[in-house]
């Protein structure tokens, strides 16, 4: 149980895992995606949407099974550096604060937190309301700006700036409406007949209800909570255990930071192999399309949703995360080569438990099992002072 809460997923699954969440809406993602939505390539530079195969990715295409790239020799592609088995780190890097320890903590309680409602007062920031809203622009509604039954955390910031600040105060049963404006370079939507609605710079008038208030109900960090929480799972029994292990789960982490921005930022990188970024948008392009088929909608809608003008913009905006993925796999591939590294049986066992599903597949299993005995390799020869 704690593993899970504590253990620092894999970049990709970061920012790819499938989960049933909520889509996005253009009131709740204006001010986080306007920014990059305005400033994205219309295009990737590895290729348009429909260039692809992405309905029918698994996570083992172009991998064989020793969880190599098929046909690839990483070494063509990037230089390693000349330490790569004594990669110089410097420990006050690594070492977590008593602050990164503590909001790992104060993240873990908010997992086991539990609501309650609200029937005695008005919506105050911290509470989580279930609203239902629908935005017009100059009278008129567009796309992506109603929704029924979304919970907001009051406070967050996750919506348009003043969205949240006008719910407070409010009741449950309360209708009402919140006026906003759009932020500048917010890319337009259309009506329901196709015609554009522009927001960028717009002010926007959201009909609000108010279904429900509940607040959050932390339990108390005590020895007593610990040990009946995590103490046969994981056999942590104290507070001062507690803190132990993330603080040791926080030092590893930094540590295989630390160890791979050093070889992203000393390793040579030629030009990279089509495969190996296109095995990453095709990712991409999987995952937002499954998400929008959960949703009864498509890309290009989806990505409209989140401030893209189609979904080769949204492709084209995650370029910088595709590279770094690539260039990550290859230096995994380049230093198991170099090194004549391979997973123990432990490791391939332990990537099997994680990664059983039929869209993984045995060749994946096995590069996940790689990559982390590369990573092994890296942390035992490094050079932490």
């Amino acid at each position: 149980m704690l593993c899970a809460a504590a253990a620092a997923l894999c970049v990709i699954f970061a920012i790819f895992t499938l989960t049933k969440k909520q889509s996005a809406s253009s009131a709740s993602s204006a001010a986080a995606s306007s920014s990059a939505a305005s400033s994205a390539p219309a295009v990737s530079e590895y290729g348009t949407v429909d260039s692809f195969d992405y309905q029918n990715f698994t996570y083992s295409d172009g991998l064989d099974a020793n969880g190599y790239r098929t046909g690839i020799t990483a070494q063509d592609y990037v230089t390693l550096p000349d330490n790569v088995a004594a990669l110089p780190i410097k420990k006050a890097d690594v070492t977590p604060s008593d602050s990164d320890v503590q909001a790992r903590i104060d993240s873990l309680l908010s997992q086991y937190s539990t609501t309650q409602a609200v029937t005695d007062r008005a919506a105050q920031n911290g509470d989580v309301v279930n609203i239902d809203y629908s935005g017009t622009v100059d009278g008129v509604a567009f796309n992506g700006g109603t929704y029924q039954g979304y919970d907001l955390t009051l406070g967050s910031g996750s919506f348009i700036p003043g969205f949240e600040d006008q719910i407070v105060g409010h009741n449950t049963g309360d209708t009402f409406d919140v006026t906003v404006t759009f932020p500048d370079g917010y890319d337009a939507s259309t009506d329901s007949d196709g015609n554009t609605v522009e927001l960028s710079g717009k002010e926007a008038v959201f009909r609000v209800t108010v279904n429900s208030i509940s607040e959050p109900v932390t339990p108390e960090l005590t020895d007593e909570w610990v040990d009946s929480t995590f103490g046969t799972s994981d056999d942590v029994h104290t507070v001062e255990a507690l803190r132990t292990y993330f603080s040791d789960a926080l030092y590893d982490q930094n540590l295989e930071d630390a160890i791979m921005d050093s070889l992203l930022d000393n390793a040579a990188f030629k030009d990279l192999p089509s495969e190996v970024p296109g095995y990453y948008a095709c990712m991409f392009l999987n995952y937002y399309s499954q998400l929008a088929t959960y949703y009864s909608s498509d890309l290009n809608t989806l990505a409209q949703a989140q401030g893209y003008t189609d979904a080769n913009a949204m492709l084209g905006a995650s370029d910088t995360v595709i590279t770094h993925l690539a260039k990550q796999d290859l230096l995994y591939q380049a230093i198991a080569e170099s090194q004549g590294i391979e997973p123990t049986q432990e490791q391939l066992d332990a990537a099997a438990a994680s990664y059983s599903g039929s869209s993984y597949g045995d060749n994946f299993v096995h590069q996940t099992a790689l990559q982390t005995a590369v990573m092994e390799w890296l942390k035992t020869n490094a050079v932490v002072s």
